[in-house]
């Protein structure tokens, strides 16, 4: 099984016409099984950059599993809106399916929603969604690889620098470990990192996946003015991940860094809840 991961296009403030074009045909070369695309697929939640984002996903080669990022909720001059149908645009012109889901016998992929009205950048999980996870999880076939994707991050990453936590965190971490999620797919940062943590008490261990910005000019920190993507490869006992840079000059993703994980050897590295 192959999984593309993009997140942060924000389409309304892209880095250049040339990087999406690119980026289709780097995403056609994979042939995904999956490309899923972790939220800000907007700069301003604005209906021509829907349409845009619409039409970008509707030229992938792959179904294709999405979640809404604090960006595609109406803006803070819109506060009425955005705090009683904070996602109206995205569910009229992308999709109304706020728990997408993915399941084969390889793999087992959930999204859910974080970006509210209420919550400025940070996000936060509801007790529905923690509930409809547990749910979720508990009918997946037991040998495929579990994964949630979700726009915001729930563990500070030092590596990273500061960032903003979703609200809830530690419970839905809590959550996530009984449900034996393997991977978080996120993005929300505009850098690209990928890191193994373990949730105490129980010593569960989860990689994040956080992905780069896709096709803006909004990177950050050690990557800014950069763009990102990445690629899961799901095999019976191990999952690589790699992230891959868009060099310009090239009009070309080139290899970032490569990672892979056992299964049951997953490096240990602890995150205390």
């Amino acid at each position: 099984m192959v999984i593309v991961h993009l997140s942060d296009l924000h389409f309304g403030r892209l880095a250049s016409g040339a990087v999406v074009e690119d980026l289709l045909v780097e995403v056609r070369r994979q042939r995904p099984d999956l490309v899923v695309v972790s939220g800000d697929l907007t700069q301003r939640a604005r209906p021509r950059q829907f349409r845009a984002a619409r039409a970008f996903l509707e030229a992938l080669p792959a179904p294709t599993l999405v979640v809404p990022g604090n960006h595609d909720v109406y803006p803070w001059w819109r506060p009425l809106s955005r705090l009683v149908r904070p996602l109206a645009r995205y569910r009229r012109y992308l999709t109304d399916d706020l728990r997408p889901a993915f399941v084969h016998d390889a793999v087992a992929v959930l999204g859910l929603n974080t970006a509210h009205g209420a919550t400025v950048k940070g996000g936060r999980l509801s007790a529905e969604d923690l509930a409809y996870l547990q749910t979720f999880f508990a009918t997946v076939p037991p040998s495929a690889v579990r994964v949630l994707v979700i726009h915001h991050h729930l563990v500070q990453l030092q590596a990273v620098g500061p960032h903003d936590v979703a609200r809830g965190a530690r419970r839905a971490l809590e959550v996530i470990a009984r449900a034996g999620i393997e991977f978080i797919l996120c993005g929300h940062l505009h850098v690209a990192h990928v890191e193994p943590v373990v949730v105490q008490p129980d010593g569960h261990r989860v990689v994040i996946v956080s992905a780069g910005t896709a096709t803006s000019s909004r990177g950050r920190g050690p990557h800014r003015n950069r763009n990102f993507y990445n690629v899961l490869r799901i095999e019976a006992d191990a999952v690589q991940v790699e992230e891959r840079c868009y060099e310009p000059a090239r009009r070309a993703f080139i290899d970032f860094r490569r990672h892979r994980f056992e299964r049951a050897k997953l490096p240990d590295k602890c995150w205390r809840a």
